[in-house]
């Protein structure tokens, strides 16, 4: 069965075992509770994005769809103070003892009783009891080895949690992560006190979502039949193709997150159109960096010059070079393509959409007409603000995505921060049907300040406007100047 499909039947079903009424299963899917309704009575059927977000609200509270029908999986947790992992087994008559005894192995069993004791430590006694349990059902599910892999490498006697589910805020993972450092450092100082001063309103409002971009991963499915493009809707039954590698983050950028749930029609798009805009905004900066691209690093190419990286140094060729009075030199390398603001943003934005929840995307269907199909071009956006942050350094572009908890708000539904190097860029995703107002001027208002510390702590800002869909040249000019021994450039 395809990823985005769910019939009557096992909608009914998988909200019957989990004991919800259709509001419940309404609130969980972000869909109004007609459209559950309406759908179990066989009146209409939703659209694929609500359809899909149905499913994946009961997947993630434990719904299995196997050959057609519906199971109850028990999901477990396994967070170790570095790393966590997920094991997943499902309920079927034949496979019940197996189950119960992998329970047993961190908790007690009793008739209709599962009790899972936390926390748990990393004894020889476990650790020996799980190889022996992957030994006996490893081939029924495979996942078990990665659990056993991530529990044997603790420390004996090392502390960890068996949580009973997934999906959990990111208050409370912060919350588990300080119990579990409290519990194997018991001689470190920790500073939850000034944590939740600084970020208590956040953790408060948003859940955090920070997708690995530097280490080689994936979003989506991996299965191209259960695919499902998250800009166009494009299936492989519907006639969409999935060959092409997609990044989540542009590869120019030095990211190595993939996504599959991007067709190959949505990737040339994206690739040839939009994000390029973003590229050349970013020529400096990437060369300065020295971001690769398949172990290839950048090199740009304008008519006064060329930009280029060696490895250790940032190579400038120019046939345009002048002096100030001030004695700075100064490389003008003249404008390349004209490019659209808009364009400018709608890349970011599109990288948000590659890497946000899936349970999030219905939410957006009015964003992804404007990113891919060019509507609403003349509806206000808010602006970027830009800054240069003092922060480690990274081999690969980053984003970090707040997605705020409650309904009603005048605080951004997903406020985003986007980093290359020192540069940060912090923006709102426009047109999110869980927010009230379009968002102009978000950034300066008083709540904005008040739940975001850590970026009003930032001593200055740049509020840049991205809205005109016009084309624009854009010069790079380099500037050389003498401080205190050490030459400094700004561009």
């Amino acid at each position: 069965m395809e990823n985005d499909s769910l019939s009557v039947e096992q909608c009914r079903a998988g909200r019957s075992y989990l004991g919800w009424t259709q509001q419940q299963l309404a609130e969980a899917a972000n869909v109004a509770a007609s459209t559950i309704a309406d759908f179990e009575r066989g009146q209409r059927t939703p659209v694929a994005n609500n359809v899909r977000a149905i499913r994946v609200a009961l997947e993630s509270h434990g719904i299995a769809f196997i050959n057609g029908g519906v199971s109850y999986a028990l999901s477990w947790t396994f967070k170790t103070e570095k790393r966590t992992g997920v094991f997943q087994a499902t309920f079927h008559p034949e496979s019940a003892v197996a189950v119960l005894e992998f329970a047993a192995i961190f908790g007690t069993v009793e008739p209709g009783k599962v009790a899972i004791k936390n926390p748990q430590r990393a004894t020889p006694e476990l650790k020996s009891a799980l190889t022996d349990y992957v030994a006996k059902f490893g081939k029924v599910n495979p996942r078990l080895k990665a659990i056993a892999s991530l529990l044997g490498g603790l420390s004996d006697d090392e502390y960890f949690l068996v949580l009973p589910a997934s999906d959990f805020s990111t208050e409370e993972q912060l919350q588990q992560e300080l119990v579990l450092q409290k519990l194997n450092n018991p001689e470190l100082q920790t500073f939850e006190s000034e944590h939740q001063e600084f970020f208590g309103a956040l953790l408060k409002e948003y859940n955090t979502h920070v997708p690995n971009t530097v280490e080689s991963g994936a979003i989506g499915h991996p299965v191209k039949a259960d695919r499902v493009c998250r800009f166009c809707g494009g299936t492989k039954a519907k006639g969409a193709r999935f060959d092409r590698v997609a990044h989540a983050v542009s590869a120019s950028l030095g990211s190595h997150l993939k996504l599959h749930d991007e067709c190959d029609v949505c990737n040339s798009y994206f690739g040839e159109k939009i994000e390029p805009t973003l590229l050349e905004v970013l020529n400096v900066a990437r060369v300065f960096l020295g971001l690769t691209n398949r172990g290839k690093r950048p090199k740009v190419s304008l008519p006064g010059g060329t930009l280029s990286n060696d490895g250790e140094l940032m190579i400038i060729e120019s046939t345009a070079l002048s002096s100030e009075e001030s004695g700075a030199l100064v490389a003008n390398l003249g404008s390349g393509k004209p490019l659209r603001p808009q364009d400018v943003y709608r890349t970011l934005v599109k990288f948000a959409l590659s890497v946000i929840p899936e349970v999030h995307l219905p939410d957006f269907a009015k964003t992804i007409n404007w990113l891919r199909n060019n509507e609403h071009q003349d509806e206000p956006l808010p602006m970027v603000a830009a800054a240069l942050v003092l922060l480690p350094p990274s081999p690969a572009a980053s984003i970090v995505l707040h997605v705020r908890k409650s309904a009603a708000s005048r605080l951004p539904h997903v406020l985003c921060e986007f980093r290359v190097g020192p540069y940060l860029y912090v923006y709102a995703l426009p047109f999110s049907q869980r927010d009230s107002w379009d968002l102009v001027g978000f950034f300066d208002t008083p709540d904005f300040r008040k739940t975001f510390r850590h970026l009003a702590a930032v001593p200055s800002w740049s509020l840049q406007d991205y809205s005109s869909p016009h084309e624009i040249p854009l010069a790079t000019r380099i500037r050389f100047e003498q401080r205190a021994g050490q030459v400094a450039a700004t561009g």
